[in-house]
């Protein structure tokens, strides 16, 4: 029992790291009046970096390299006033900080930058347990499918900062399973096999 105890906080200690190091990884500041840097650590080869505008049209997109640290630095003089937004699609998370363009001067709009933090999943034997840190509180639903239905076996929808749900799937006839999982504007989708 003390060894189930101790693999259980292990992977709770394991989780909340990967979200303090996932929101910690993207820092967007001001430079000067019509720049904005973007600095990334320890990226991962085919994290993205995109700026987009409020309609979603893009502006600049590149996919990463691996590197220890990444920086840009971009001007925005020649683009219109108006809402854009960076988004930092890491390995564990996407951040994405809102910006204002106004004459002469680009401004981070604060206290409004969001994580999405990809869930996390542990299986075993059929048994599978879902974490998500929802620090944010983005509205998620999760729902889970057997194989090639579209009728839902369960679903749910949360919006508390952690959310952890077990699923059994062991004594279930169908040996496969996906589970769809929106979180705010972005969706997950995991299959499980047994």
């Amino acid at each position: 029992m003390k060894k189930l105890l101790k693999l259980g906080l292990l992977g709770v200690a394991l989780v909340a790291t990967v979200v303090a190091n996932a929101s910690n990884k993207v820092k967007v500041e001001v430079l000067a009046s019509n720049e904005l840097s973007i600095t990334m650590s320890e990226v991962v080869e085919g994290e993205v970096l995109s700026i987009s505008d409020k309609k979603g049209k893009l502006v600049f997109s590149e996919i990463l390299s691996a590197t220890s640290s990444y920086t840009k630095t971009l001007d925005f003089s020649k683009l219109k006033q108006g809402v854009y937004y960076v988004k930092a699609e890491t390995e564990n998370a996407i951040k994405v900080t809102p910006f204002i363009i106004v004459p002469d001067q680009v401004k981070i709009i604060k206290g409004e930058t969001k994580t999405y933090n990809a869930p996390v999943f542990e299986i075993e034997n059929g048994i599978v347990k879902l974490s998500i840190d929802n620090q944010d509180q983005h509205n998620v639903s999760i729902t889970v499918y057997a194989k090639n239905s579209s009728i839902p076996l369960e679903e749910e929808k949360l919006d508390t900062p952690k959310i952890t749900k077990t699923y059994n799937f062991e004594s279930l006839a169908i040996s496969e399973y996906k589970i769809v999982i929106y979180q705010g504007a972005y969706s997950y989708v995991k299959t499980i096999k047994r």
